[in-house]
């Protein structure tokens, strides 16, 4: 299963007006071996030139809300380095914020 047209466009329109600067799906919905009752991991590289806080927590539950599924929601920032290799290896990039000027 992948992510539908529909959910990657709710997850754009979302995302374009929070501190993120990239988004990524890996896991089951990279490899497409998702199923029903999988979660949605998402990693995001955040932009940090305005405050984040706890609006990460909110766009995990904002998220999940919006496309009625579980969110594991994962910053760049905080992946450990053993994780990481693992991530990289079937990350696809699903969102990049567009150069404001």
């Amino acid at each position: 299963m992948k992510l539908t047209t529909n959910e990657l466009e709710v997850i754009n329109r979302y995302l374009n007006d929070k501190p993120v600067l990239r988004a990524y799906v890996f896991g089951s919905y990279a490899r497409d071996e998702a199923d029903s009752k999988s979660d949605l991991d998402l990693l995001v590289e955040l932009d940090y030139s305005r405050p984040v806080g706890l609006e990460f927590v909110g766009m995990k539950l904002d998220l999940e809300e919006q496309l009625n599924k579980s969110v594991d929601l994962v910053s760049v920032s905080g992946l450990s380095p053993r994780i990481r290799p693992f991530i990289d290896q079937d990350k696809k990039l699903i969102y990049e914020r567009a150069i404001r000027r």
